[in-house]
């Protein structure tokens, strides 16, 4: 209720993009976070520093937003055989649930709706899940920032 009412605060003091999540220390309890920004550079710039957390004293970051994947600290979300992470791959299907949208429409929706996610992340799950066959590529050729993609359960639907 508390991260509601904050994020509510910043979009009444002007700041378009508001991200919460936690910073989870290696005591094991968690912080909670609320940052604000006019611009999505701001949103960027926030996001980079995240990603260069120093996980050695046991920080991680977490979305609030997603239901069902594991959190996993940044600095080991890619290292297994290039694998995208379960909540960055929750995230892309929520987001494709909507519809089906470019790589890079992707891209934009997890920097702006995400709390730590790219646009660069996009296309790394997207690649997986094409692999993994969750999602077809409506456009020809080679997978892009401007292929369309939907999950495959639309195709079918």
């Amino acid at each position: 209720m508390w991260l509601r009412t904050y994020r509510d605060a910043l979009r009444r003091a002007g700041f378009g993009y508001q991200l919460q999540f936690e910073l989870v220390p290696r005591t094991g309890q968690p912080l909670y976070l609320v940052f604000g920004t006019g611009s999505t550079a701001g949103l960027k710039a926030m996001k980079d520093a995240m990603w260069k957390v120093d996980d050695r004293d046991g920080e991680s970051f977490r979305g609030l937003r997603t239901r069902g994947a594991e959190p996993e600290g940044q600095l080991d979300l890619f290292q297994a055989a290039g694998l995208a992470d379960s909540e960055l791959l929750e995230l892309v299907t929520q987001r494709l649930t909507i519809g089906a949208a470019s790589v890079e429409t992707v891209g934009e929706w997890l920097l702006t709706e995400s709390a730590r996610w790219l646009p660069k992340h996009a296309m790394q799950a997207a690649r997986q899940m094409r692999q993994d066959g969750l999602i077809v590529v409506q456009s020809p050729g080679k997978l892009t920032t401007k292929s369309r993609v939907t999950l495959q359960a639309q195709v079918r639907a």
